[in-house]
């Protein structure tokens, strides 16, 4: 039985889990990278659906930035029918990443063994060892948190993104791409993505009376706001999906992600004039426009909720909401915090409602 209690709880163990697992699967990653020409790659790939695309999105920046290669996240049905039509060249060099908390996604399974024919080196990111996927990659990163509950991915969901970017971290220093160079260099990296449990702990800590007071903001008027959109860019435009994503899961509602330039060319002249629009601002390249958007949404009577740091004054001035994320060391480590309030806001939505979660849609 789902229940919104299991998503508060593992919203509070995030940390923890960062702290168990960031050792582990670091070294594991090492293991999995061995047998990958890694300084003969010319792209990479990270392939999911879900959850696990979202996770790719909200990663691609720490590959393009830490390995110096091109690097797509594209969603499984997309990767099968097109992925491997190109770029040019000797399917050797891209790396194709498989993402699936499970492990056994068949689709995922049937995309892997054909990128494998095709001759597509490939690796497998999931939650538990020995997988289908694992067996169907042939090299597996394994970050097991042996859960026994059923929830809404949110622990899955991290841990997944921790691999992903301890992965990213790895394949530079393969390819010599890191900044400042050598295993001191890569080390420094994986040290700084365990350190951001701090700042998990304290945005979960922060997080989620905000959370449960935009709920019933947001239902106030005996009927809840829908669809919610969730705006962002970069790293933060997978985040946005991952948020997005839950509140369809936990509360049934209507809710989706959108680049904050698409929603300025499109969603803004949707009716009604002073509907929601959450606004995703972690530090980095993305911020300023973030910070502008939400202004310019608020001048035409849109009830902007910003996530983002308590001091970002640019944002947290004149946005109808607010809720606080800590900020971490990199703009390439920002997923890691921006996506603890998505859980705490679905189950707070979900039961304002009094709605359980994946009970929307109707019968399966």
């Amino acid at each position: 039985m789902y229940a919104t209690g299991t998503m508060l709880r593992q919203s509070a163990a995030l940390a923890a889990d960062i702290e168990g697992l960031t050792g582990p699967v670091a070294s594991r990653v090492g293991e999995a990278l061995a047998t990958v020409p890694g300084e003969a790659l010319r792209r990479v790939v990270l392939v999911g659906s879900g959850d696990s695309h979202h996770a790719g999105r909200a990663a691609q920046l720490a590959f393009l930035r830490l390995t110096g290669l091109p690097c797509e996240a594209l969603g499984t049905q997309q990767f099968l029918d097109y992925g491997m039509l190109g770029p040019a060249g000797p399917h050797a060099a891209t790396l194709v990443v498989a993402v699936s908390a499970s492990g056994s996604s068949p689709r995922l399974v049937t995309t892997v063994r054909r990128a494998r024919d095709h001759g597509f080196p490939t690796l497998a990111v999931t939650g538990r060892a020995g997988s289908a996927l694992g067996e169907a990659a042939g090299r597996e990163v394994a970050a097991a948190l042996g859960l026994t509950e059923r929830s809404p991915g949110i622990r899955t969901y991290q841990a997944s993104l921790l691999a992903l970017l301890l992965l990213a971290v790895r394949l530079g220093g393969v390819r010599h791409a890191l900044p400042g160079g050598g295993p001191a260099a890569e080390d420094a990296l994986v040290a700084e993505i365990a350190a951001t449990a701090d700042a998990v702990r304290a945005t979960a800590d922060a997080a989620d009376g905000p959370c449960r007071e935009l709920a019933a903001r947001l239902t106030e008027a005996g009927r809840p706001w829908a669809p919610l959109v969730f705006a962002g860019t970069g790293p933060a435009g997978g985040t946005a999906m991952y948020a997005a994503a839950k509140v369809v899961e936990a509360a049934g509602l209507p809710a989706y992600a959108q680049d904050l330039e698409e929603y300025w060319h499109i969603e803004r002249f949707a009716d009604p004039a002073d509907a929601p629009l959450v606004v995703l601002a972690p530090p980095g390249l993305g911020h300023p426009r973030a910070a502008e958007l939400a202004a310019a949404a608020t001048g035409r009577g849109r009830r902007v909720i910003a996530v983002t740091g308590p001091d970002d004054t640019a944002l947290t001035g004149t946005a109808w909401h607010t809720v606080p994320v800590t900020g971490t060391a990199r703009e390439e480590w920002s997923p890691l915090t921006g996506h603890v309030f998505a859980g705490l806001l679905g189950a707070r939505l979900a039961d304002r409602l009094d709605r359980t979660p994946f009970s929307g849609g109707g019968p399966d």
